[in-house]
């Protein structure tokens, strides 16, 4: 294979006495992130709930193997975080049972200002297919389509926003407005009301597009910079029910205990399913080895 001491020709990276190669990058990138959540038939019939966009980013360490001098075979460890909110003003009317008082009542909920901002963290397994097109000596264009794995690593929800809370008990007449706090029916700051997201599934699937160009300015040495795609193509949660396989509340108060215990929008009846998406740019640096042969060249 014909190679200069004094040039970076990439004659030894595409040419027709091709040797294979080995490529390592490390990247980061960020871009709109999304949880695309997807309302239930509960959270539909919610006036005034709105889903918003959020920004994300991913680190990615990838090894890919150039078997031939325009495809190799790819795989891959990212971290990628991913970012949703939910917002609004709405009101909510729950069907419960008051254990103190042994009687069914309607616990209406007026949320006011709403907001609720969720985050995951994945960890990352890609494993693709990536072609490249040499465009000057040390240019090129590169590109790679694939499937891979999520896999939960953390997950978190703050809620923000006035709560107005009131019950109507029909076997009495009876309404209570806000002025009772001892039986939950009050005004309240949701400042404070934040946990866990802990319906998700351990692992889910994505399908994934990564586009763009590398420039070789060593021998061994390279960078990369493009843009990229991905998308959790089957449901990333998974609803959670009680004993009755009634899902859960928004907010719920213990008549016993005299909490309020808050689930959080993604983990509640108003959800049932989540379809993270995450496209943005990326940019990375690449050490490139050749595999061991005998040529007529200097190794990298």
């Amino acid at each position: 294979m014909a190679g200069s001491r004094d040039t970076l020709h990439t004659t030894y990276v595409v040419n027709t006495d091709f040797v294979p190669l080995h490529v390592v990058q490390a990247s980061l990138g960020g871009g709109l992130h999304a949880l695309l959540p997807k309302l239930s038939a509960d959270g539909r019939t919610t006036v005034g709930l709105d889903n918003g966009v959020g920004a994300g980013a991913q680190v990615q360490a990838t090894y890919t193997y150039f078997f031939h001098k325009y495809v190799g075979v790819t795989g891959g460890l990212g971290f990628e975080l991913y970012t949703g909110n939910m917002h609004g003003n709405f009101s909510e009317r729950v069907w419960l049972y008051d254990r103190y008082n042994a009687m069914n009542y309607w616990l209406n909920s007026d949320y006011t200002n709403f907001k609720e901002r969720e985050q995951l963290y994945y960890l990352t397994i890609p494993v693709g297919v990536t072609g490249r097109i040499n465009l000057t000596d040390p240019l090129q264009l590169r590109g790679t389509v694939g499937l891979g794995m999520n896999m939960i690593v953390g997950s978190h929800f703050r809620g923000d926003g006035q709560l107005t809370t009131t019950a109507d008990y029909p076997d009495y007449n009876l309404h209570f407005d806000p002025d009772l706090p001892q039986h939950g029916f009050s005004n309240y700051y949701m400042g404070g009301y934040e946990g866990k997201i802990d319906n998700t599934f351990p692992v889910s699937m994505f399908v994934f597009a990564d586009f763009g160009v590398h420039y070789q300015f060593t021998r061994r040495w390279g960078i990369y910079g493009g843009i990229y795609f991905s998308y959790t193509c089957f449901n990333a949660v998974r609803p959670t029910t009680d004993a009755a396989g009634n899902r859960p509340e928004l907010v719920k108060f213990d008549s016993a205990s005299k909490q309020w215990t808050y689930s959080g929008m993604i983990n509640s009846k108003f959800v049932e399913a989540l379809n993270p998406l995450a496209v943005g740019v990326k940019v990375g640096v690449t050490i490139t080895y050749l595999s061991p042969t005998k040529c007529n060249c200097e190794d990298l």
